[in-house]
């Protein structure tokens, strides 16, 4: 496992959420959620987003463990690079 995954495994098994029982209200397979609570993909940003709302966490801290960039991060950028222009 992962941070991420690690992260997700915790987070699922607060909300008491059986790996089906998440698959199903994201709509994504179990076997790909399991897949990404064992570290063996990277999720994309959209899917952790969805995850994080599903699993009513800090949307920002999960991207951040999936590697990304968090959003209030890229707000960031994008305003001051807006400004400089």
């Amino acid at each position: 496992m992962n941070d991420f995954g690690n992260h997700l495994h915790m987070l699922r098994k607060q909300a008491q959420m059986s790996l089906r029982y998440l698959a199903e209200r994201v709509n994504l397979s179990y076997s790909f959620i399991d897949s990404l609570e064992k570290g063996m993909y990277t999720p994309t940003r959209e899917v952790v987003c969805t995850l994080a709302e599903e699993l009513e966490t800090d949307v920002d801290e999960l991207l951040d463990l999936a590697g990304y960039m968090p959003n209030e991060t890229v707000k960031n950028l994008y305003a001051f690079s807006s400004d400089r222009k």
